[in-house]
């Protein structure tokens, strides 16, 4: 006689997973690529990424865009890369920005045409992984479903913060909240400070607060004079984080 709990460990089936990956709108989609990235990781990537030839994008090139039906996840080995998307009225958003060790192209499990894009911020390697490939793994091991279960109801959260940001937020607050995130994603630690080691226009940086750039080049300066950013000869902005940390709170 099958036990109470026996269905709660049957393997998924593709439409299963894919069915709860139901994010429409920008915010959405941010939060849940921004946490899927912890999903395919681990385990995930010593059960898929041996044996696998890797790809290199030169600087400013597209590695996926909007409306592509190619299903593929790539696994980045080094460098950086901008995820986003182009708005309706044609303007781009910046949801994150991944280094080696993460990867893009995630959201590609809840559409046919991608919602988002990748863009190479510096010469970047990454190992390209079919779709399908990434479901095998997953009908192999059920364990992975109940984390992304976790991390959808997680990334929900996120976008909702993500929206009272924008409601209630003035911009230089928006800013240092954005810059902080960058601190945690790609951070590397310079003293008491941290250095965000790709460089990342004004227009990349006004990307990602959803706003105009020249709204961001005052809030820039306006942390600059208070000594929470500076900036490196190579451009690369070093922050303070305790004092950001301290004045978003």
């Amino acid at each position: 006689m099958a036990s109470p709990n026996q269905h709660l460990v049957q393997t998924p089936s593709k439409n299963d997973v894919e069915l709860s990956l139901g994010f429409d709108d920008p915010l959405s989609q941010a939060a849940v690529s921004t946490a899927l990235v912890s999903v395919f990781r681990g385990k995930f990537c010593d059960a898929i990424l041996p044996n696998r030839k890797t790809a290199t994008f030169k600087k400013e090139e597209v590695i996926y865009d909007v409306g592509d039906k190619e299903r593929t996840l790539f696994f980045l080995r080094d460098g950086f890369v901008k995820v986003g998307t182009i708005t309706s009225d044609g303007h781009e958003l910046i949801y994150d920005v991944r280094k080696g060790g993460d990867v893009v192209g995630e959201l590609c499990a809840s559409e046919t045409r991608r919602p988002d894009r990748a863009v190479a911020l510096e010469e970047t390697e990454a190992i390209p992984v079919p779709f399908e490939d990434v479901m095998e793994v997953v009908r192999k091991q059920p364990d992975l479903l109940a984390r992304l279960v976790d991390v959808f109801c997680r990334a929900l959260n996120e976008a909702y913060a993500q929206v009272n940001t924008l409601a209630v937020d003035d911009m230089a607050h928006r800013l240092a909240k954005v810059l902080l995130k960058l601190a945690v994603k790609i951070g590397q630690h310079s003293g008491p400070e941290v250095e965000i080691p790709t460089y990342l226009t004004q227009d990349e940086i006004s990307q990602m607060v959803a706003a105009r750039r020249e709204r961001i080049s005052t809030a820039l300066n306006f942390l600059r004079r208070k000594k929470m950013i500076q900036y490196t000869n190579h451009g690369h902005l070093v922050l303070n984080v305790s004092a950001l940390e301290g004045y978003s709170a």
